[in-house]
């Protein structure tokens, strides 16, 4: 599990904020005792970082690999190697008529169709043939038949062959298992793709990203016109969906924890609500997590994809706790 050690951030809020390390130390101190020791030094720090809003990460995305994919991520720049080309075919939904072509490409993580909605860049798409290197830019990911697909649209760009671009021994999985049961785990325990449920404290909170999505799909939607165009759905009224992403903490580590959609809404509050008004109501809380930690490799770090998030049943919480 990749995280900041506890110095790397202690330093950091010197540095941005001007205060003293023993002033900065005795913040961390008052936080974990506040939360009762619920929380590591490196998570108590991290909350001090968010009230005295100081940024600790770099937010510059970076090349993804296919194992790293996940539904929900925009702006995704991928390279390939072409595996298969399917003829492009037409389709009409009643107001919005096209063509739709795919490619499945592969890189030494995995393969993932990749499926171009876009007439401006169709006809260099489906130049692309077996055994050749593509790259994309601006893609987004969605799920089909629990299978994850790089969809290209009216922001995408491609390469074929690009310079200096290669890919080793391609590993042929495609198939993202279905998540079993979640069991409840220490977040230090968490192993990568595992499938849990953790009690933590929410420690740090990012301000959210918004994308625009169909009404009907949940999918990313483009600007037409006065409207947006769904490449299923046609021309839509688009809606505004959250992506939010916090630190979590439970006493024995921390974790970047992930939200979409409805349970980014959640933490979110009520519309309309500022940023600190968020930020208030949100760090400090504890709430029970489930998901599965992903390796980022845009980032070069793990994650907890949250797949739910539930206030936390003090009463359900005292019964585990005498039956451990």
């Amino acid at each position: 599990m990749i995280q900041q050690v506890y110095e790397v951030i202690v330093n950091k809020i010197v540095e941005k904020s001007g205060l003293s390390r023993a002033d900065i130390e005795s913040k961390v101190d008052a936080k974990v005792r506040e939360l009762e020791d619920l929380v590591t030094k490196e998570g108590a720090a991290h909350m001090v970082a968010n009230e005295l809003k100081i940024q600790l990460f770099d937010t510059v995305p970076k090349v993804a690999k296919i194992e790293n994919l996940a539904p929900g991520m925009n702006n995704v720049v991928l390279t390939g190697k072409v595996l298969n080309v399917s003829e492009p075919r037409s389709f009409n939904s009643g107001t919005r008529s096209g063509r739709v072509a795919n490619i499945t490409v592969g890189d030494e993580t995995g393969t993932v169709r990749v499926v171009c909605w876009d007439e401006n860049i169709m006809n260099e798409f489906i130049k692309a043939k077996e055994g050749d290197i593509l790259k994309v830019r601006n893609g987004y990911v969605k799920q089909n038949n629990q299978y994850n697909e790089v969809h290209l649209g009216n922001k995408a760009q491609i390469q074929i062959n690009p310079e200096g671009e290669t890919i080793g021994e391609v590993k042929q999985f495609t198939q993202r298992a279905s998540p079993g049961p979640a069991s409840r785990k220490y977040i230090n325990d968490l192993a990568e793709n595992q499938v849990a449920e953790v009690f933590a404290t929410i420690v740090q909170i990012f301000e959210p990203k918004f994308y625009t999505a169909c009404p009907v799909c949940n999918k990313k939607v483009f600007p037409q016109g006065e409207a947006f165009n769904c490449a299923e759905h046609g021309s839509v009224v688009g809606k505004q969906v959250p992506i939010l992403n916090v630190f979590i903490d439970d006493g024995t580590g921390n974790i970047r924890a992930v939200c979409f959609r409805e349970h980014a809404e959640k933490l979110l509050g009520a519309p309309g609500r500022t940023f600190d008004e968020v930020k208030k109501d949100v760090a400090g809380k504890q709430m029970l997590f489930k998901g599965k930690l992903v390796k980022n490799a845009m980032f070069n770090r793990s994650e907890f994809v949250i797949s739910s998030v539930e206030d936390a049943d003090p009463s359900r919480l005292i019964v585990e706790m005498e039956n451990v």
